[in-house]
């Protein structure tokens, strides 16, 4: 039995910000603290490894991690967030055709259709989380946490529960009805002796240790 704790980065300039930004977005002083917060608890839930996106705000994210863990941080280019046009990076949001360009782009990473310049389409997507779960099969820890972004993680639930066959029509509800909270936590788990379900969802999105009053349990307090 593998355990996965996808792990989403805390709050970056790209998610506040005034200005469509790109991977190299750092996170803001609410993110350091988040990441701080959700490194805490990871200290205490026995991870063998930890991942993290190519992108800042996921490495930074991970670098609190790996400080309270001891775990040395490993880089995959599978866990990178959606990518947009990169011909809106460095634009306003208030640019009305950088808006229209990244709403359309948005709609077709969730519903398909004909791809939006070098914005990573729905078929893409699914593909790419489709080597992400094949990726994370192959690794022989047990317990592994991943630093990635709250969409591709939409992605990954998607292709657990639906699998291969997994279509826009059957992603669309979730692409656009699930939240994700920054440094929340998804848990997956990856069982190949089950004939039934090798993959599994069995918590999403938990961010309790954002809360003022979360304490982290520690063995010795029993």
């Amino acid at each position: 039995m593998k355990t996965i704790y996808l792990v989403r980065h805390g709050e970056s300039e790209i998610n506040v910000g005034s200005i469509f930004g790109d991977d190299s977005s750092p996170l803001t002083e609410a993110g350091r603290m988040q990441a701080g917060r959700v490194a805490a608890r990871a200290a205490h839930m026995g991870i063998d490894s930890l991942i993290a996106s190519t992108a800042m705000r996921a490495q930074e994210t991970a670098s609190y991690i790996s400080q309270t863990t001891g775990k040395n941080i490993e880089t995959s280019p599978l866990f990178i967030e959606r990518m947009m046009p990169s011909s809106i990076v460095g634009l306003p949001r208030t640019d009305t055709a950088a808006r229209a360009k990244a709403d359309l782009a948005i709609k077709v990473s969730k519903e398909g259709g004909e791809k939006i310049e070098d914005a990573e389409s729905f078929d893409e997507l699914a593909d790419r989380a489709t080597k992400a779960l094949a990726y994370l099969e192959s690794r022989t820890e047990d317990r592994i946490m991943v630093v990635g972004h709250g969409f591709f993680t939409r992605v990954l639930v998607a292709r657990v529960l639906y699998g291969e066959s997994l279509t826009p029509s059957e992603f669309a509800p979730m692409g656009w009805g699930l939240r994700t909270t920054n440094t929340g936590i998804t848990t997956l788990q990856y069982d190949p002796e089950d004939q039934r379900a090798q993959w599994g969802m069995i918590g999403w999105n938990d961010f309790a240790h954002l809360s003022d009053s979360f304490h982290v349990h520690r063995p010795d307090e029993e």
